[in-house]
């Protein structure tokens, strides 16, 4: 017997958002605070992703592998960000703030080597 989806439960076979949930790995959290990713359709539609994890760069693998797999699913492309931030990501697109180790070793070349940003 196969385990039925959201979306055959409510009759409604078109929803694949539901279905790519399925392809994300569950991963067990104990901690309070789980990111929470708003994800914007080409025709307007939000749907908003609960991370599984509280860790940022986890969160962020997580919901890379979510939006390829809506991608995959609906043949377009989306665009989303993390609840409460400005700068929203297209596609699968993240540029990752550097870490502080690497600003530093970036902002020491460039005071002493002529060095462009």
């Amino acid at each position: 017997m196969r385990a039925l989806t959201m979306s055959e439960v409510f009759g409604n076979k078109e929803d694949v958002f539901e279905d790519c949930k399925k392809q994300v790995q569950v991963l067990s959290s104990n901690e309070k605070y789980r990111l929470t990713a708003e994800i914007v359709l080409k025709n307007g539609d939000r749907r908003y992703y609960r991370a599984k994890t509280v860790d940022k760069n986890s969160a962020v693998r997580e919901i890379l592998t979510f939006v390829a797999a809506l991608e995959e699913g609906i043949g377009e492309n989306v665009m989303w960000r993390f609840k409460g931030e400005d700068k929203y990501h297209f596609s699968t697109n993240f540029e990752a703030k550097p870490s502080l180790i690497q600003q530093a070793k970036s902002a020491f070349l460039r005071y002493f080597f002529d060095l462009e940003a």
